[in-house]
C-alpha cells in the first residue's frame, strides 16, 4: 500500500489554474488549489509505502523549500503544514488523487495577489539560500511583526556578524534595488542613529530582550499603540533589505522552471 501526503499551504497569491502537476527536487507534486475562503490550498505526493517515514520526511521538506521559492518569487504571504494522509492501492495514480484533509486558513484575508502562472521559482543552489528563503517565507506568513522582524534580522546574519554595517552601506549608497516606501521611512524617528543601528537596537535588541532591557535602552511595550505602529513600520522596511541581501550577497539570482 502507498500513502498519499497532503501538505497544507495558505497564502494570498492566486494562480491562474486550480490544479497544477510539476516536479520539484525529482518528486512529483499535485498542487489543488482552493475555491474556498475557509480552506488552505495543498500540495499532495504519492509515497511509496504506507509507513515510509524517510520518504515522507523528504516529501515535506521539498515541499517546504518550494514554498520558500515560491514566497519569494511572487512575493506572497505562505504558511505551510502538514496534514497527514491515508493509504492508497500500490498502483494509485497522482492524476486521481483529490483531497481529502482539510485545514483552515492561517493567514487573515487581505485580499488576494491575482493572475500568476507556475511555470519557474528561484533556483536555490545551496544551504544558506534554503534557510533565508525558509526565514524569509515564515516571516511573510507570520501573523506577528514582532516575529517577523527578527526573522528578517535572522537573513541579514547569514555569513554576516555586522547586519547594521550592511543595511548602512546599502541604504547611504542608496541601493535602488531595495523597494522599501519613502512613507514608511518618513515614520522612522532615528534618533541621531543610523538606520542600521536603529535597527539594531531599537528592533532586534528590543524584542529580543523585553523583560531584559538596560537602563536607558529603549524597551518594547507591547500593548501600546506607538510601539505596535513602530515595529509594523520597521518590519516593512527591513523586509525589503531582507529581500535584497537574499538576491545580492547570497547570489539567490537563477531560475528553475517547473
Amino acid at each position: 500500500m502507498a500513502y498519499q501526503m497532503h501538505i497544507g499551504y495558505d497564502n494570498n497569491c492566486r494562480l491562474d489554474k486550480n490544479i497544477y502537476y510539476f516536479d520539484y527536487k525529482n518528486i512529483r507534486y499535485k498542487l489543488i488549489q482552493s475555491n474556498s475562503k475557509k480552506w488552505i490550498n495543498v500540495l499532495i505526493t504519492i509515497i511509496p509505502g504506507f509507513n515510509n517515514t524517510k520518504a515522507i520526511n523528504e516529501a515535506y521538506i521539498t515541499a517546504a523549500e518550494f514554498l520558500s521559492a515560491f514566497c519569494y518569487e511572487f512575493n506572497a504571504r505562505v504558511s505551510v503544514s502538514y496534514l497527514g494522509g491515508q493509504g492508497v492501492p500500490d498502483n494509485f495514480k497522482l492524476k486521481s488523487a483529490k483531497c481529502r484533509v482539510f485545514s483552515v486558513r492561517k493567514i487573515p484575508f487581505t485580499g488576494e495577489i491575482l493572475g500568476h502562472t507556475l511555470f519557474r521559482v528561484p533556483k536555490i543552489e545551496n544551504e544558506d539560500q534554503r534557510i533565508a528563503l525558509a526565514l524569509y517565507r515564515d516571516a511573510m506568513g507570520s501573523n506577528s511583526n514582532y516575529l517577523s522582524f527578527l526573522f528578517y534580522w535572522q537573513i541579514l546574519q547569514i555569513n554576516n556578524k555586522n547586519p547594521e554595517s550592511w543595511i548602512n552601506k546599502s541604504f547611504y549608497k542608496k541601493n535602488r534595488a531595495i523597494r522599501f516606501s519613502q512613507n514608511d521611512l518618513s515614520q522612522i524617528k532615528l534618533n541621531n542613529k543610523k538606520l542600521g543601528e536603529y535597527f539594531k537596537d531599537d528592533c532586534r535588541d528590543a524584542i529580543a530582550h523585553i523583560t531584559s532591557r538596560k537602563p536607558g535602552k529603549t524597551k518594547i511595550l507591547l500593548d501600546t499603540l506607538e510601539d505596535n505602529i513602530r515595529i509594523d513600520v520597521s518590519t516593512r522596511v527591513i523586509k525589503e533589505f531582507a529581500y535584497t541581501y537574499i538576491k545580492e550577497v547570497l547570489g539567490l539570482n537563477k531560475h528553475l522552471s517547473l
